[in-house]
């Protein structure tokens, strides 16, 4: 009899996919004509919709006048402070978000367009999901399951937007020396902490980042200078988001105690794991559990 797998003449398959992101913050605000927002940066990405009146937004020591429809795309670390300018009250969008997804990482961070008026191929990628997101966010029951999977919709809809607008500009260009090394280091943090051995995380860590520029050939200030300007935080910053990824997917089954789950990511004892999963959370890795498994 014919073997099934000789038999099969075609297939198609989606890429496995294991990424996740954060919102923060994200607001609708009318101010009147005398506000301000004094100069400061945070590790975050921003998207900043002006809906009506104008704003004034300094970029890295650089001004934009935003009109209504006109967008601002900053990166972490990006040094920004904003005002209101004219006679008549401003309303905005604003919204900070992380990724953890490297190459859409790369794409924010080697971009350095902040500003995106409301005729532009950014603009038109970005702004239906924004604006499904600005209801939601005025609506009353956004913490309704269903809600939530539709603002889930159009948050990936903007992500899509932005990679692919972002894809199509950076196309063509060659990617740096330095761009390479920083997503040789990644991978190599991936795989460390997918391959986490019974030892204390915050201890090995360090060791792991510097036996991983050693085999590069670079120095730890260099491994940290190229990768923090590839991906907009640092190797360590990396390999947290990476453990704290892993940790909440272990503690989703429910078949493995959290001794276990201490054990398998590296942790000397529980007390260590769970010291640091509050570090990282602001709650226990039972506290985190109970919320899924009542």
């Amino acid at each position: 009899m014919e073997d099934v797998p000789e038999r099969m003449r075609k297939e198609y398959l989606l890429p496995d996919m294991d990424s996740t992101f954060r919102v923060f913050a994200a607001h609708w605000r009318t101010v009147d004509q005398d506000w301000k927002y004094p100069l400061h940066k945070h590790p975050l990405f921003e998207v900043n919709l002006v809906l009506s009146g104008t704003q004034e937004m300094t970029v890295n020591r650089t001004s934009y006048i935003q009109k209504p429809g006109d967008i601002i795309l900053l990166g972490p670390g990006d040094e920004h402070e904003s005002r209101a300018i004219g006679r008549e009250n401003m309303t905005y969008y604003c919204l900070h978000f992380d990724v953890d997804e490297r190459a859409l990482r790369e794409l924010l961070c080697r971009n350095k367009t902040y500003f995106h008026a409301s005729n532009s191929e950014l603009a038109a990628a970005i702004r239906p999901p924004l604006d499904k997101l600005i209801r939601l966010t005025q609506d009353e029951g956004a913490e309704r399951v269903e809600s939530r999977m539709i603002t889930l919709s159009a948050l990936f809809e903007l992500f899509a937007g932005i990679s692919g607008t972002l894809s199509k500009w950076d196309h063509g260009n060659a990617v740096s020396r330095m761009s390479q090394a920083a997503s040789q280091i990644a991978s190599r943090l991936e795989r460390a902490v997918d391959e986490a051995e019974e030892q204390s995380m915050s201890e090995h860590d360090v060791e792991t980042i510097e036996s991983i520029a050693a085999e590069i050939g670079y120095s730890m200030s260099s491994v940290n200078r190229m990768f923090t300007a590839v991906y907009g935080v640092s190797p360590r910053q990396y390999m947290s988001t990476l453990m704290l990824k892993k940790s909440k997917l272990l503690l989703m089954d429910t078949e493995l105690t959290i001794e276990v789950i201490s054990a398998k990511l590296g942790y000397k004892n529980i007390a260590h794991f769970s010291r640091q999963f509050k570090r990282w959370t602001g709650e226990s890795p039972s506290s985190f559990r109970s919320r899924f498994y009542k």
